[in-house]
């Protein structure tokens, strides 16, 4: 998974990018509980993540949330790969002020910038399938067609604890094959499979957090285009768990490379009340509408 994304999408390229698609889906099979995983949401909180992948890139973060507000903020490190038990360095110089705001209640994702001093406004929906809507802007030179898409869904048990919570843990599996062509000339038909790991809280748990869904996704990101896929994705997932889950491993096997794993983890998880100055707007910004310009 790639740590560091970076998306310029206007009002216009949103509403009309769509690269040419096509697929024929298999019926999910699903090996699921009868009933899906849904425990009560804490109505505040504050918890602590990571995310690692084996390339060495690290994100950590906090979020801040409170009935239906919720605060992300990121520290992002330009780390040097290392092949040795030092981990990673952070340079001050590479933390950003950037961070999150996201209104459940009007559906908005905002990112503050205080460098810029700007405020980049987007749909919370647009928000979770960005890198599925940059890939559509390519349609024109880069077309993909996915096919055979097929997904299992299957309940693995309990999940031990995360964070100090125990979690029930949660697999979905996708497969399908890709063809990318450029500028109408074929290349060659290649497998992909990927496998997501859920975490879920099986008491209370915390409320969605858009930036885990643009993460968890990434991987699949070829495949975000197939309408029909993604729906399904969303349904088997509905099945087995409703809530935001405290850690996912995502596994990736495209044909002829090797695996790839990517980790996102809750790392600590307290029920205490943020500062309600922390979801106030700053004033004075610019506000852009229906535009995202953001790094992980």
């Amino acid at each position: 998974m790639r740590r560091l994304f970076q998306f310029a999408l206007s009002a216009v390229a949103l509403a009309t990018a769509a690269a040419p698609m096509h697929a024929q889906e298999r019926a999910p099979r699903a090996a699921i509980a009868t009933a899906a995983l849904a425990p009560r949401q804490m109505p505040t909180g504050r918890y602590m993540f990571t995310s690692t992948d084996d390339d060495g890139d690290q994100t950590t973060g906090t979020v801040s949330w409170t009935g239906q507000q919720m605060r992300i903020d990121m520290d992002r490190s330009a780390r040097g790969r290392r092949r040795n038990s030092d981990g990673v360095t952070v340079s001050a110089d590479a933390r950003r002020s950037e961070y999150m705001l996201v209104d459940f209640g009007s559906n908005v994702v905002r990112t503050v910038k205080p460098r810029e001093k700007e405020i980049s406004e987007i749909p919370l929906a647009t928000f979770e399938q960005i890198i599925g809507k940059a890939l559509g802007m390519v349609g024109s030179v880069v077309q993909m067609q996915v096919r055979d898409a097929g997904i299992i869904a299957k309940d693995v048990g309990p999940g031990g604890e995360v964070a100090g919570v125990p979690t029930h843990q949660f697999r979905v599996i996708e497969e399908y094959n890709v063809r990318i062509g450029v500028f109408g000339m074929s290349a060659e038909e290649k497998h992909h499979r990927v496998v997501t790991d859920y975490w879920v809280p099986t008491q209370a748990s915390v409320p969605r957090n858009p930036l885990f869904e643009v993460m968890m996704r990434s991987a699949s990101a070829t495949a975000q285009q197939d309408a029909t896929h993604q729906a399904n994705v969303a349904r088997a997932r509905a099945a087995l768990f409703v809530m935001s889950p405290l850690k996912a491993v995502v596994a990736v096997n495209e044909t002829g490379e090797a695996t790839k794993r990517s980790t996102i983890e809750v790392t600590s998880l307290s029920s205490a009340s943020p500062d309600a100055a922390l979801f106030v707007l700053p004033s004075g910004y610019r506000v852009k509408k229906n535009d995202m310009n953001f790094s992980l």
